[in-house]
């Protein structure tokens, strides 16, 4: 590999062009050449559509990257690597985040390696430390707190779009909160824990697990969804801002998928980017379908249907050259 950069950086430089790292542990970076950008990874990967830029959404340190460059609005990111990480370095980087923060795996997905709410420097760095022996890269992320939705893109269109609601319960004016949450979860794949971070939630809507909410409250068990434990999904297609679909087709541009799906957190998917506070979490390579049918508010949209109908005609104008 290393044999490789060497001679590809030779050429570039004969040729009067220079190489910009982007992250020298991934051995990722640029090739600026008579005003162009060539984005690489050890090797040229030359496909089809001319350059593969896969990596991306592979990882989330590198989706990150090519979110900011682009301008789109993403939380404030710092990443930690197995290779180079150091005491002096946490510090540093962690001291560039406002509080609580996540921590993510950077290739990680369906919610694994995935820790929360963590409120002060001291637990993120001793989480960090002993994580980063499983996870060759940790990306450390502010939390952004609003609403959740997941935006699948489809070339220059949002074939689909759904508010993820997280697992919440309403009061009754007669059964504790324990006990709504035990009804709640009766059938659901996962039961939320009754430990501390359930009850300091519970704690900030007022309630406690003794408590009776009363009639028609709503409390939610999460921050976050999680249909495992009876998160719900509100399909919010015909209602997407226009600037906003302008914003995620622009993402999955940056991150040269024709096939996204987004995590986004705003606080109304009706209103402008400019009236409000909106955060791209993520740009998911393999998005969840099934999501899209039947959600638990709302109609279904056959997504699936939109996709092959896509291929067939990339397809179609592929064999017509």
């Amino acid at each position: 590999m290393i044999k490789n950069q060497r001679i590809i950086k030779r050429v570039v430089q004969e040729m009067g062009g220079t190489i910009e790292k982007i992250i020298p542990e991934r051995s990722y970076y640029y090739i600026k050449l008579r005003g162009e950008k060539i984005f690489i990874n050890k090797k040229f990967v030359i496909d089809s559509d001319l350059f593969s830029r896969k990596q991306p959404t592979n990882f989330k340190d590198l989706t990150y990257i090519f979110l900011k460059e682009n301008n789109i609005p993403t939380p404030n990111t710092v990443c930690f690597y197995r290779k180079t990480i150091t005491e002096e370095k946490l510090n540093e980087e962690l001291g560039k985040l406002s509080y609580p923060i996540v921590v993510k795996d950077a290739s990680g997905s369906y919610s694994l390696g995935v820790f929360t709410d963590i409120k002060n420097s001291r637990d993120a760095k001793q989480l960090i430390l002993r994580e980063i022996e499983k996870f060759p890269c940790l990306v450390t992320q502010e939390m952004i707190f609003g609403k959740e939705y997941r935006i699948l893109v489809l070339e220059d269109k949002i074939i689909g779009a759904l508010e993820m609601i997280p697992p919440r319960i309403f009061g009754n004016g007669e059964s504790t909160t324990k006990e709504l949450i035990e009804k709640k979860q009766e059938n659901t794949e996962k039961r939320t824990p009754l430990d501390a971070v359930l009850t300091e939630l519970l704690q900030k809507q007022g309630e406690t697990l003794a408590s009776t909410p009363k009639e028609g409250k709503e409390i939610f068990l999460r921050t976050s969804s999680c249909l495992a434990e009876g998160g719900e999904t509100a399909d919010s297609t015909d209602i997407v801002n226009e600037e906003i679909k302008l914003l995620c087709v622009k993402a999955a541009k940056a991150v040269d998928k024709k096939l996204t799906g987004l995590d986004i957190i705003c606080d109304d998917i009706t209103k402008s980017p400019s009236k409000q506070r909106i955060n791209i979490l993520e740009a998911n390579r393999r998005p969840d379908l099934y999501i899209h049918y039947n959600p638990t508010h709302g109609k279904t949209r056959d997504v699936v249907r939109y996709i092959i109908e896509f291929i067939l005609e990339l397809k179609k104008n592929s064999d017509l050259k």
